[in-house]
């Protein structure tokens, strides 16, 4: 099972550089907030690949790997957040 949840974690991660690579390549403010947006999907996707890879390898305490594990969503999401604001800006709210 830890090998199918390595492999899926993986997958997230292929998936937030795909969304990054498939990203329009514009300019100005909008293309800092795409930017920023799927840069917060990538660190997602790398969330879940580092708390199994704490799991599996360095055998971490459940609870500290949850709250790292948070940390790390919060970040991504905080990078969405900022993103999507940078976007609306970009037209004039």
């Amino acid at each position: 099972m830890e090998t199918l949840a390595i492999l899926l974690d993986i997958t997230l991660v292929i998936a937030g550089l795909a969304a990054y690579r498939a990203s329009p390549k514009i300019g100005g403010e909008l293309a800092k907030g795409l930017r920023l947006l799927t840069n917060g999907v990538l660190i997602l996707g790398f969330a879940h690949l580092v708390e199994s890879l704490m799991f599996v390898y360095f055998d971490t305490a459940r609870p500290f790997n949850e709250v790292i594990h948070r940390l790390i969503v919060i970040l991504g999401f905080t990078f969405v957040i900022v993103g999507f604001n940078r976007m609306r800006g970009a037209f004039g709210r």
